[in-house]
């Protein structure tokens, strides 16, 4: 993956995530096409442009709610940064190695988020990260399989690793 690639997959997630992830939500909870994109991105490009690009989606996806400025921006350049340290000591061609740092991820990413936004009913933060959160992060894993087929079907080594078909 280059580098304007990810930009056009950062730009697609940020539109996808205000239009198209409410309408597919299970049972509440909706995936984290932002955290799919700066996971995968600090797998195929590394740290730096995982960590500037989750802090540049970010920084769009918060003008949604300005009280909030830069929450989502520091909570998705913390996953860029974590995730991409993480891959270091992984086994990349694994789909359940990638499926299990997603779901972790989406629950970082959710869990410094609303950390934030419930600061003073952290009854409501518990219970609406393992609803929510979890469900999530499942539903964002799902997506992160059919993403790792689709990568392997295609031979994209970066993100299959090397046993492409």
């Amino acid at each position: 993956m280059r580098l304007g690639a990810y930009a056009a997959l950062a730009f697609v997630a940020v539109v996808l995530d205000a239009t198209v992830a409410p309408e597919v939500e299970i049972l509440g909870a909706r995936p984290d096409l932002l955290v799919l994109v700066v996971v995968y991105g600090s797998l195929a490009l590394g740290s730096r442009p995982a960590t500037i690009g989750g802090f540049l989606m970010g920084l769009v996806v918060d003008t949604e709610l300005p009280e909030y400025l830069g929450l989502h921006a520091f909570a998705l350049a913390v996953v860029g940064f974590l995730s991409a340290g993480i891959w270091e000591h992984l086994v990349r061609s694994n789909v359940f190695v990638q499926c299990g740092v997603l779901l972790v991820a989406t629950m970082l990413h959710d869990g410094i988020y609303y950390l934030v936004y419930y600061r003073n009913h952290l009854d409501m933060y518990t219970s609406f990260l393992a609803r929510y959160g979890l469900l999530g992060g499942l539903y964002t894993a799902a997506l992160g399989a059919l993403v790792f087929g689709l990568a392997r079907a295609r031979g994209w080594r970066a993100i299959a690793g090397d046993r492409s078909p």
